[in-house]
């Protein structure tokens, strides 16, 4: 698990562009702002990785750059969860996020084996 997720780090690091200031007009500019994001999503992504935070916790827009950064991260990996799995990531996704009690218990029976 951990190699993968190594080898996942390495194919993001050369998948995304790299950060360059805002110096004049030639080369790759990217402002600031999106150097942050990214930054804060990959924080987010290692903190909801080891336990230290729940999806309820990030902001709609954390959310969705945590997910593009692990969308990112997978890039041509096979995706191998379950399809249990599967469908419990999709209907969180539908509801935002952040499902309620009730929620979470609408998706356990809709995503039952």
């Amino acid at each position: 698990m951990m190699i993968r997720f190594l080898l996942s780090a390495a194919t993001l690091a050369l998948a995304l562009p790299v950060p360059v200031q805002a110096q004049g007009t030639s080369g790759v500019q990217q402002p600031q702002a999106a150097v942050d994001r990214f930054a804060r999503a990959r924080d987010n992504y290692v903190a909801l990785r080891d336990g230290r935070r729940a999806v309820s916790e990030l902001t709609p827009e954390e959310l969705e750059d945590v997910l593009e950064l692990d969308r990112r991260l997978r890039g041509n990996m096979p995706d191998d969860r379950s399809p249990k799995q599967q469908c419990i990531d999709n209907e969180v996704r539908s509801v935002g996020g952040r499902p309620s009690q009730l929620a979470w218990r609408v998706i356990a029976m809709k995503c039952r084996d």
